[in-house]
């Protein structure tokens, strides 16, 4: 087991066009595989093109496993939401989402729900019903008990629903165990009181975490106390993954040394 972290280190990548044959991409992950990450979450759009196994097992090369199917370009891109007050829009959300499901099954996957829980939108007892009804759908579904579904808790700049860590898990209380939820630091720093507090408070809920930091680049590039997080995160015993999400600085390469180096330093010090 990898030592250089003190949970295992993830992060969340677009996927190119030829994925196989990129060699920006293929360059990203032979340096995740040197600076020791345990897996990478893929921003995918191309559910019928893709194999899930071919995938993993091209993943394996690297020594990385695909943790979590990122759904937020796939739903930009399809024009879908969970909450979508068009009720055609939101069936044919959760019609995808069986898709991603059946992938994630295959790949030994989690999924992310950001974007496509829904947008900004003033009628928020609306959307809340609407999605309600589409977790109560989801939790129907054959494979539901197959994958796990994440709600990310995300600012309200971003979205109506499921802006704090507490939204989630009122969701997740109505749609049943298959829904759990993801924290952000940089979503938490924004709508959290106390991110620390609500990190305590909802531990049986998550089983990663996005580290971001406050200026939404890698952490160790802002001003998040990361070794703070860490360390509730190793009082909690926690046994999940960590991930990096956030936008570049520099460059995707440099800015993943950068971060690399510095969530190594602060687990050397916890």
């Amino acid at each position: 087991m990898n030592t250089r972290y003190a949970f295992p280190l993830c992060i969340q990548l677009a996927v190119p066009d030829d994925i196989y044959h990129d060699k920006n991409f293929k360059a990203t992950l032979q340096l995740l595989k040197e600076y020791g990450f345990y897996g990478v979450e893929l921003n995918i759009t191309d559910f019928d093109n893709i194999k899930p196994l071919e995938l993993t097992g091209y993943l394996s090369d690297f020594d990385l496993k695909l943790t979590m199917v990122a759904t937020g370009m796939y739903a930009k891109q399809n024009g879908l939401s969970l909450s979508s007050l068009d009720e055609e829009t939101r069936k044919k959300t959760v019609q995808h989402m069986n898709k991603i499901m059946a992938f994630a099954e295959q790949a030994k996957a989690g999924i992310i729900c950001g974007f496509i829980k829904g947008g900004p939108d003033n009628n928020v007892a609306a959307a809340t019903k609407q999605m309600e009804l589409s977790l109560l759908e989801l939790s129907r579904l054959e494979l539901v008990n197959q994958v796990d579904i994440y709600l990310e808790a995300t600012n309200h700049y971003e979205a109506t629903l499921v802006n704090t860590v507490l939204e989630g898990v009122n969701f997740s209380a109505k749609a049943g165990t298959c829904i759990k939820i993801l924290p952000d630091t940089y979503h938490m720093n924004i709508e959290e009181t106390n991110m620390f507090a609500a990190m305590v408070k909802y531990q049986n809920y998550y089983k990663n975490i996005h580290i971001s930091d406050n200026n939404r680049y890698f952490p160790g590039l802002g001003g998040i106390d990361f070794f703070a997080i860490i360390s509730v995160l190793k009082s909690l015993n926690y046994s999940g993954t960590i991930t990096i999400e956030g936008r570049c600085l520099k460059g995707l390469h440099e800015d993943i040394a950068v971060a690399a180096n510095y969530i190594h330093n602060v687990s050397q010090r916890i």
